[in-house]
């Protein structure tokens, strides 16, 4: 099969190049790095070059702008990147029969449900960041019948620098982090992303996905946790969003559930903590061998890990 990567140098693009390497995989990583086929997704005559020459069957989109308070104060970069650039891509991927897999975000939802979204709930983003998703998940819809919109958040994996890493590296520092107590989504691995997506693209089950580890979780447990499993001082200090001043809006509750996964018959992604324990065993510290092993002093915002066969 060949693979064609866009954003192949960001933290899923890695993620997804190393994965599709391992299974023998034809692979065609693009973006504007050096090492990397050159590709600018917002440029269509580029874009239209370089899917004639390597002709791919599988598209992974996952290059996006993705600094959402960058996004906010360049709307007009923000929205040629993420809405034009998918559209450009889409066309392209249906022009030469490819199937094309968009990487989508939480942020498409405003987090006042209270509650994990599903694949069904409407829309209505907080931010500049959130809309041009929004309109680019459209735009995929609207140009490729062939589509899988995957809706992913919180990432974190082991090519790029992410949340989980900035705790560790302050914790070793003896530095304190701030982290958010009443910021509740679903922080989600890489290697479980790429690893379900590969199996979701066999199925030809087309439409939009949630492909998030299960179990919402509040940033400031996550971050607990993440250092009491790795043997390190909790220095943290929690705070609420409301502190937390930044020019784009979040959303204060935008944990994934999906439904969709085991109705295309595919196993449900891992729970966070089982995600997170492989993770810090990846990254060299000793981890629960058990991946129900509670931290000593649980806040509960996991007590519908199991609730959610699918959760996401």
């Amino acid at each position: 099969m060949r693979v064609l990567i866009t954003g192949a140098n960001g933290m899923l693009g890695a993620e997804l190049t190393d994965y599709c390497q391992q299974l023998g995989y034809t692979v065609i990583p693009t973006g504007r790095q050096p090492h990397l086929i050159q590709m600018d997704i917002t440029e269509p005559r580029t874009v239209r070059a370089v899917f004639e020459e390597y002709r791919p069957e599988v598209v992974f989109h996952c290059a996006a702008m993705t600094n959402v308070d960058a996004c906010e104060q360049h709307p007009q970069q923000a929205y040629r990147v993420n809405a034009f650039g998918s559209e450009v891509i889409a066309s392209q991927c249906h022009r030469v029969g490819a199937i094309c897999v968009a990487i989508s975000t939480d942020y498409v939802f405003d987090g006042k449900a209270g509650r994990p979204y599903h694949e069904y709930d409407t829309p209505n983003p907080l931010s500049v960041y959130g809309r041009s998703k929004w309109l680019g998940e459209q735009a995929v819809q609207a140009l490729c019948p062939r589509h899988y919109i995957v809706r992913v958040a919180w990432l974190y994996g082991r090519f790029r620098p992410s949340f989980p890493q900035f705790v560790l590296q302050q914790a070793q520092a003896g530095e304190k982090v701030k982290a958010i107590v009443d910021q509740i989504g679903s922080p989600t691995y890489t290697y479980d992303v790429a690893q379900r997506l590969l199996q979701l693209v066999q199925t030809d089950a087309f439409g939009v996905y949630h492909l998030t580890n299960r179990g919402p979780v509040s940033r400031y447990e996550f971050a607990r946790t993440l250092l009491q499993w790795a043997g390190l001082p909790e220095l943290l200090e929690p705070i609420p969003m409301s502190a937390w001043q930044t020019p784009a809006p979040r959303p204060a509750y935008s944990a994934l559930i999906s439904w969709r996964l085991e109705w295309a018959q595919l196993p449900p992604m891992p729970t966070w903590r089982d995600a997170l324990r492989r993770f810090l065993k990846q990254m060299g510290y000793t981890a629960p061998h058990d991946e129900n092993a509670h931290p000593a002093h649980s806040d509960g915002n996991d007590a519908d890990d199991d609730l959610h066969t699918n959760s996401d």
